[in-house]
């Protein structure tokens, strides 16, 4: 498999020495972020992740080659992208050579292929690995988000590690010359910078603005739906019991930064689609931009009817089909398991989804994320066609599994974070947390300096808040 190759060599020496350089460079990066979330254990799942999404790469290749007769929409790309690229290397730009019309759709993958191409060759797979690369950081991005949303909960903070970084459509259908590869980078950085802006992080809009640029470029329907979903949760006042507010400035110069990507983003999207009868969108030219295939035909070209009452029905199309019972052929046995698997992590957050809608006003990040996976289902439904929507779907799942994932304190135990307690209850909650903080602080120094024996006890249960009480062992979760 790790020669195959398809209407484009894959010199093996130039492959090795890319996946080496790949691999090089990922080691500092991964434990960067090991340290930087103080987890030694990231480093080896990041590392694991790393070489199945490079082994995803001939994994793409041979599936293509083998089963789907060397059609794919890659096949344009890499071929228009080897063209660019001896002019790329002569610092001569233009498209025309390639026939590559714009730069906004297919075009700017096209040129990214170029621009790999111009420093790795003309080698399909090599360009293929430094793809996949792409959406493995697009990945850590994502995490980023999720564990800065929810620090010091560790528990939270694997399960969705494990799904981000090994659920199989998000690996293979990113590693490619693709959209989806891109957008995976693209939308880590949105998530990341959006993340910032809701944490009161510095850098935030900045992080927001390079993968709204990104994202402009590829898809702006997309980009459209995720910075919509951030507008609502800029609108989510934080509760009045949190140590830091958004001033009303920046409130509104959020606001107003949102409604110049919100623009942008709506013009690009109408420029590509298409408003058919009644108020419908003819989706006809956007499958072609989706998901073309060597000549640039269509695979799917029906009008989509816009009622919101068939949500949940293109919900179940989104997420959950095929499923065992009706699956024909490997693939589709292999989407079936993945799809068992989104299930089973749904129906196990039962006592997430009981109190989402607290989280979601506690933690603006996760009213993003539902607002967002509500929007894709509906939006990309359109498309018609079960093999481009499981394409799709990988920009989903980052997002979607946010609200399933999110950290809460075992059955039967006192809930330890504040967004598991009522609003009212909040504030008391955090002052606890506060006060059992500096009390920890206190007796480590004085174990230190020998004033207080190794022996004593922690501090007993303290009131915070109208019957709720919490536990001061020095094993607890720090305060968020």
């Amino acid at each position: 498999m790790l020669f195959a190759v398809g209407h484009m060599q894959s010199s093996p020496v130039a492959v090795v020495i890319v996946a080496a350089v790949i691999y090089g460079a990922s080691r500092p990066i991964i434990r960067w972020v090991a340290d930087k979330e103080h987890n030694p254990w990231l480093v080896r799942i990041l590392t694991i992740s790393l070489i199945i999404h490079l082994l995803a790469a001939p994994a793409q290749i041979y599936v293509v080659n083998s089963f789907y007769h060397g059609i794919a929409d890659w096949i344009r790309y890499d071929t228009q992208g080897s063209i660019l690229a001896p002019d790329f290397r002569a610092f001569n730009f233009t498209l025309a050579n390639a026939n590559v019309r714009g730069i906004v759709n297919d075009g700017s993958v096209s040129i990214m292929a170029g621009v790999v191409m111009a420093i790795v060759g003309a080698n399909q797979l090599a360009t293929f690995l430094v793809f996949a690369w792409f959406s493995f950081l697009g990945t850590i991005l994502f995490y980023r988000a999720f564990t800065m949303t929810f620090p010091g909960a560790l528990t939270g903070h694997r399960r969705y590690a494990y799904l981000l970084f090994f659920l199989p459509s998000t690996i293979f259908w990113t590693a490619d010359v693709s959209k989806e590869a891109i957008m995976t980078v693209s939308l880590g950085f949105i998530a990341f910078g959006c993340a910032k802006v809701l944490t009161r992080t510095p850098g935030g809009f900045s992080t927001l603005t390079v993968g709204a640029a990104i994202g402009v470029l590829i898809r702006p329907n997309e980009l459209l739906v995720v910075l919509g979903g951030f507008a609502v949760a800029l609108m989510v006042r934080p509760s009045a019991d949190q140590r830091v507010q958004l001033g009303s400035l920046k409130r509104i110069g959020g606001l107003l930064f949102m409604g110049l990507l919100l623009g942008i983003s709506v013009y690009m999207t109408l420029h590509y689609l298409k408003l058919g009868q009644n108020g419908s969108v003819d989706l006809t030219q956007a499958n072609r931009n989706n998901a073309g295939c060597a000549n640039g035909c269509t695979s799917s070209g029906f009008v989509y009817s816009s009622s919101p009452f068939r949500w949940f029905n293109d919900a179940y199309v989104i997420l959950f089909d095929p499923l065992p019972f009706n699956a024909h052929g490997t693939g589709q046995y292999v989407a079936a398991f993945e799809n068992l698997v989104i299930l089973g992590v749904i129906i196990s957050a039962y006592r997430q989804i009981r109190i989402l809608p607290r989280v979601a006003f506690a933690r603006p990040y996760v009213m993003m994320c539902l607002v967002y996976s509500i929007g894709f289902i509906y939006a990309f439904a359109a498309l018609g066609n079960l093999g481009l929507i499981y394409r799709e779907r990988a920009m989903l799942l980052p997002f979607f599994l946010v609200i399933f994932a999110f950290p809460i304190t075992p059955k039967g135990k006192l809930a330890m974070y504040d967004w598991e307690y009522k609003r009212k209850d909040r504030k008391a909650f955090r002052a606890f947390m506060i006060k059992r903080d500096r009390t920890l602080q206190a007796m480590k120094a004085a174990y230190a300096s020998g004033q207080l024996p190794r022996s004593t006890g922690a501090p007993p249960e303290v009131s915070v808040g109208p019957g709720v009480s919490a536990p001061s062992s020095a094993s607890d979760p720090p305060l968020e």
